[in-house]
């Protein structure tokens, strides 16, 4: 370990058993990635705690968690933006158009009560295949490597 600073491992592991991701579990469109993007130790020990602080919710709202992240504004996300086009596209709506989209992501998209579900396979945020941060800053043995 190289690092002077670590997650909260209880936490940690916390989340890898209760997190699923954003929106609802009744609604018409799932979606499900990979895992949600996480940048550097800050970026993902922040997204954790608000994790923490909001509940602890294995299913969450999008657009709540990001108001409480400080990183929602009304810039069309690029993932969001195709799955937006496949909901509108099966619902029927014809010539969608960017603020079509805007409109969706702000009020619709994976939302506590609305028809969308983004689901994660793996729980923690990472921001690439390439890169684990948790070997470096956690004490838990199964994340000291993505293959483990």
């Amino acid at each position: 370990m190289l690092s002077q600073y670590f997650f909260n491992d209880e936490l940690i592991k916390k989340r890898v058993d209760a997190f699923y991701g954003y929106g609802n579990y009744e609604g018409h469109y799932w979606f499900i990635g990979m895992e949600e993007r996480g940048e550097d130790f800050q970026d993902i020990e922040k997204r954790i705690n608000i994790w923490s602080n909001r509940g602890k919710c294995e299913i969450d709202d999008v657009a709540e968690y990001h108001i409480d992240m400080e990183t929602w504004d009304e810039k069309i996300q690029p993932t969001w933006n195709k799955l937006i086009r496949i909901v509108l596209s099966a619902k029927g709506t014809g010539n969608i158009d960017i603020e079509d989209v805007r409109k969706y992501q702000i009020n619709e998209l994976a939302r506590k009560y609305k028809e969308t579900c983004l689901l994660e396979l793996l729980p923690l945020p990472s921001s690439s295949l390439k890169h684990w941060v948790y070997g470096e800053y956690s004490k838990v043995t199964f994340l000291s490597n993505r293959d483990t």
